[in-house]
Order: C-alpha cells, then sequence, then structure tokens
C-alpha cells in the first residue's frame, strides 16, 4: 500500500461513495464527493484543537506477557 493510500478512508452514505483524505501540503483532510461533473473537493472543519499525539498508558504489572 502506497503512502497516498495509506492517507484514504472511504464510505458510502445513502447509495453515494464519498472518501476522505489527507492533503500533507496543505495539513488537512478533504472530503471528496464524485458528482456528474467530476469531483467535489471539501474541506473537512474540526471544532476542536489539533490532536495531541501524547498519551499516557498505565500498564497492568499483573497482566500477561503474550508473544506472537
Amino acid at each position: 500500500m502506497g503512502e497516498e493510500e495509506a492517507n484514504k478512508l472511504g464510505f458510502e452514505l445513502n447509495g453515494q461513495t464519498f472518501f476522505v483524505n489527507f492533503v500533507p501540503e496543505e495539513g488537512r483532510w478533504y472530503c471528496y464527493a464524485p458528482t456528474q461533473h467530476g469531483i467535489q473537493r471539501v474541506p473537512v472543519s474540526t471544532d476542536s484543537a489539533p490532536f495531541d499525539a501524547a498519551f499516557v498508558l498505565p500498564l497492568d504489572e499483573q497482566a500477561k506477557e503474550v508473544v506472537n
């Protein structure tokens, strides 16, 4: 899977196919919808602050380690 394919999310709503794609050059997501005249590109807006990648996960000291 290429980098461009890895950044796409497709879905269907009311029989219409849409996909969402992150455009790294612009730093934002867009929703694309096919129309009779081509593809409509709609910017995805967010109501929250940008994602913060800092996570703290508590470790269960009594959990068994599983190795695949």
